[in-house]
């Protein structure tokens, strides 16, 4: 394979997985109508600064990422718990005076530190670590060395960063085809979202 038609494909799967709905993109979208283009970018910059250290982990062949079942459930658990803890962080200043943009300085939940956590504690993001980005990496490297391996896991993430700016982007512009009402109810729905998505993940946490 051409090694440019290959970073090219590793893009555009980048573009590709960013574009699956998930927790991090309905944090990208919730904070974005919270705090504005700046505070999705934040969530952005954490989650994929996250994913790019993992995938360069990999690349390299400083580690195989293969969770256990029992690791996998624990993360499912503790993922689904911060999910619900953001969530109700979000209705709960929902329910304080002021505007929708308004942000406490004393929030204890910065963007960044949220897009981390969302990586960190996604057993999805775990699973596709130890199984999709595990062979695409160990492939390209037996095939074309080391150094293609890490320029792949950068297409990977640069594609998903690129997704990810476009979800930024779009929840960017509510506030002005919403107004602050339409986008206190629009915030609503993306924390109760965030918060059903934290309770299956604890149900099939302990479900086993």
């Amino acid at each position: 394979m051409n090694g440019d038609t290959g970073f090219l494909a590793a893009f555009a799967f980048g573009f590709a997985l960013g574009a699956a709905p998930g927790p991090v993109q309905l944090l990208i979208l919730s904070q974005t109508a919270r705090r504005g283009l700046g505070g999705g970018l934040r969530v952005m910059v954490g989650a994929n600064l996250t994913l790019l250290a993992i995938l360069l982990t990999l690349a390299v062949g400083l580690a195989a990422v293969q969770p256990s079942a029992t690791t996998l459930r624990i993360l499912r658990v503790i993922g689904g718990i911060a999910l619900i803890g953001i969530a109700t962080l979000e209705l709960r200043s929902l329910t304080e005076r002021g505007s929708a943009s308004s942000v406490r300085p004393s929030a204890r939940w910065g963007p960044t530190a949220i897009g981390v956590v969302a990586v960190l504690l996604n057993p999805g993001a775990w699973l596709f670590f130890a199984t999709t980005a595990t062979s695409i990496l160990a492939t390209t490297a037996a095939r074309d060395g080391r150094t293609a391996a890490v320029a792949t896991a950068v297409m990977i993430a640069a594609g998903v960063s690129s997704s990810d700016l476009v979800f930024s982007v779009l929840g960017s512009g509510g506030r002005r085809v919403l107004g602050e009402r339409g986008l206190r109810w629009i915030r609503s729905a993306l924390a109760l979202a965030l918060v059903a998505l934290g309770l299956v993940f604890v149900w099939q946490g302990l479900r086993g």
